[in-house]
């Protein structure tokens, strides 16, 4: 009998190799999750600054509609974390012969608290953020009583 030894030319992967595509698989999905987790962030921000501003003009226009500012903060569905709405008290003014008063509306964004933003973020990126007051609204309504 004539035995042959079959020389096997076939190559494996190094432990090295293996370990190096690792790492640079772990720092691709690494650098995913931290694009997603701004990327929530950075929508849960610009939400709360839209409603922030239909709140604000919601109440500006129920204020040149006629309610008291009593009134319109019992009845606009305000979170008391999320934002605090303040209307001035109206002065009296004259434009052109027509007695008017005029009310500013002030929208006050509160820093809330997000365990997913808190357990993602650090902490220099949180102690940057502050509250935020939106651009204030002057309403003029025409005195009739």
């Amino acid at each position: 009998m004539n035995f042959k030894i079959k020389h096997n030319n076939a190559r494996g992967y190094t432990l090295v190799e293996v370990l190096a595509a690792s790492v640079i698989l772990l720092m691709g999905i690494s650098a995913v999750l931290c694009l997603s987790s701004g990327t929530i962030s950075q929508e849960e921000a610009t939400r709360k600054v839209a409603r922030g501003f239909c709140i604000q003009e919601n109440a500006a226009q129920l204020y040149y509609l006629g309610l008291s500012p009593d009134e319109i903060l019992k009845i606009l569905p305000i979170g008391v974390s999320e934002m605090e709405v303040n209307i001035s008290d109206p002065k009296a003014i004259k434009i052109n012969d027509i007695f008017m008063e005029v009310a500013t509306v002030n929208v006050q964004l509160k820093s809330g608290t997000n365990n997913l933003r808190n357990a993602l973020a650090s902490t220099d990126f949180l102690n940057a953020r502050k509250d935020r007051t939106l651009t204030p609204i002057n309403v003029y309504r025409p005195i009739i009583r």
